[in-house]
């Protein structure tokens, strides 16, 4: 008797869109987790009596599991049983996050988050290829799902820890993500079929997923790290130190998140109707633009809003280069260049938030961000600009 597969269920247009919310919503455990920490970072240091420079040092920790596993979750979604790698990811997510809210020094504190990093490292491939293969018609729309979902974590995270959190403890916040994790886990593993697709026997070998479109936009991906890390960890302590209350810089900082939840889709529709490359073009010019605002001189609650709603809103609309990643590659390997791309997004990252964090004690927060945020934007459109066009690819399922 056939197994059902995950891809024909989902011509069920009902079946489609549950499936897409449940496994996009693993993004949203991401977001939740990754801006609790970032956003809480300074704090939960202070609480726990470590210098804070040792932010930087975590964020790379953090950056490093993901680079790490990034290739490995590509390389499951495109050998091993989808559903399950989804599971043992979250699983690894969800026990980490929780012991975050628990941790006492340093090391159990770089330890987890590293892990953290572990299990978000392959999901991150694992749910982009899994969205993009249902609908390849409409690649991006479907993968934005997932940055709406990843939005919607950030965007929640900081007003979770700055109602939840006190001067002395922290651990509150990282049980909420605990909890949601297990719920996701558990309805992942009754509705989603183990199942994905009858695996398909790959026209090329590996050495041979490597293009120079895949190379250009990788590389505008790792520019992109350089700058997400480095303001990720220490935008909030840049408001902080400019006179703006921990209560104003957690709304500023969530307006990243509604601005990718607004323009995901609008950004994504672009992408799958119009020249791909050009709308991450624009992406990269927004999201420039938005980091010039953010370190313009004497910083004040409305800039710092500009700035970051410039940022979210570009980089929900450079989502598409998920998609230009799949469709540079034949379909036995889009896994494997989804991991390829966010591996050298997560290089970026472990740059960025030691660089950030060593600036900022030479030359203050303005030149640092000039340096850390700013410099790598900029770069990143040029990048983007040298990555040769590709054909986008309709497939029925």
């Amino acid at each position: 008797m056939k197994k059902d597969t995950v891809l024909d269920k989902a011509k069920n247009p009902k079946y489609f869109i549950v499936t897409v919310i449940l496994i996009a919503f693993g993004m949203f455990l991401v977001g939740f987790d990754a801006n609790l920490f970032f956003f809480g970072g300074t704090f939960i240091l202070s609480i726990i009596h470590v210098n804070p420079l040792l932010l930087g040092i975590t964020a790379t920790g953090f950056a490093a599991g993901i680079t790490i596993f990034s290739i490995i979750g590509g390389f499951v979604f495109d050998k091993i049983t989808t559903r399950n790698g989804i599971l043992i990811s979250l699983l690894i997510i969800t026990t980490f996050s929780t012991l975050t809210g628990f941790v006492t020094n340093e090391y159990e504190l770089v330890i987890y988050r590293f892990l953290v990093g572990f299990g978000t490292g392959m999901i991150q491939p694992e749910i982009s290829a899994f969205l993009g293969d249902l609908r390849p018609g409409m690649r991006a729309t479907t993968i934005a799902a997932e940055g709406v979902a990843f939005n919607l974590g950030l965007a929640s995270s900081p007003y979770i820890f700055a109602q939840f959190s006190t001067a002395t403890t922290f651990n509150i916040p990282f049980i909420i993500a605990g909890i949601s994790g297990g719920i996701l886990m558990l309805l992942i593993f009754l509705i989603i079929p183990s199942t994905y697709k009858i695996k398909e026997r790959p026209k090329v070998g590996i050495r041979q997923v490597m293009n120079r479109s895949l190379f250009f936009m990788a590389i505008s991906y790792f520019m992109f790290g350089i700058a997400f890390f480095a303001y990720e960890g220490y935008f909030t302590p840049y408001l902080i130190s400019s006179g703006i209350s921990k209560e104003v810089a957690a709304s500023i900082v969530s307006f990243f998140g509604i601005a990718g939840m607004i323009l995901a889709f609008p950004g994504a529709f672009a992408g799958d109707k119009l020249e791909r490359k050009h709308i991450i073009q624009l992406a990269t010019v927004v999201m420039s633009l938005g980091t010039i605002v953010m370190f313009l001189p004497h910083i004040n609650p409305l800039l710092a809003t500009v700035a970051v709603i410039l940022l979210g809103g570009g980089y929900a609309i450079y989502g598409n280069i998920q998609a230009f990643a799949q469709e540079s590659v034949e379909d036995a390997w889009i896994g494997t260049a989804v991991g390829f791309l966010f591996m050298i997004f997560n290089i970026g990252a472990m740059i960025g938030g030691p660089l950030m964090g060593f600036s900022v004690s030479d030359f203050g927060y303005i030149y640092a961000g000039i340096i850390s945020i700013v410099t790598p934007m900029v770069l990143s459109i040029f990048f983007a600009s040298l990555a040769p066009k590709v054909p986008k690819r309709i497939r029925t399922v």
